[in-house]
């Protein structure tokens, strides 16, 4: 499960983190993170922005199984 970062910092600017699965979209590529600060979607809330590894994030959401999947522009090369 991802840790979620932003419940215990939400002005967190900077994370490291390990990619735990990588997944093909219609929208493109996205990941799974062990932690992270940006939040998702939801409640009315638009979704944090930023880049992960200078990669620009375009969506964060939470699956069915309460898991945070960040859309990134391009799909990411090496770990977070």
């Amino acid at each position: 499960m991802t840790e979620k970062l932003y419940y215990n910092d939400a002005y967190l600017r900077e994370f490291s983190a390990q990619i735990e699965a990588v997944r093909a979209t219609d929208r493109g590529t996205a990941v799974r993170l062990d932690k992270t600060a940006f939040y998702p979607t939801g409640g009315g809330q638009a979704h944090d922005g930023g880049t992960l590894d200078e990669i620009p994030v375009l969506d964060v959401w939470t699956d069915e199984a309460g898991e945070v999947w960040h859309l990134l522009e391009t799909a990411p090369t090496t770990e977070t």
